[in-house]
């Protein structure tokens, strides 16, 4: 298993985390397909490079396009438990 640390001096956001897994080489293809398995509707995932203070690097966006229902923990679980993901993704999540 590969380990990512975070020095997370300033906080850090999803979004962040998500666009830091692109440019170390993840293929956005693959997640989006990995995402599909989960049976959501109405978003769309966008990727931009993007450039600040001479530090360049990718900003993931979810636009959500239809109004989605509240989710507490218990929700979650079962949509990870009722997705196609595999066996040891849902383990781990």
């Amino acid at each position: 298993m590969v380990t990512a640390y975070f020095d997370c001096f300033s906080g850090i956001a999803g979004d962040m985390i998500l666009g830091a897994f692109i440019d170390l080489g993840m293929d956005l293809d693959f997640f989006k397909k990995e995402i599909k398995k989960l049976n959501l509707k109405g978003y769309k995932i966008d990727v931009k490079k993007v450039k600040k203070d001479n530090i360049v690097a990718s900003d993931l966006y979810i636009k959500v396009d239809e109004k989605q229902p509240h989710r507490n923990l218990k929700d979650i679980n079962s949509l990870i438990d009722n997705s196609n993901l595999d066996c040891d993704v849902k383990n781990l999540s």
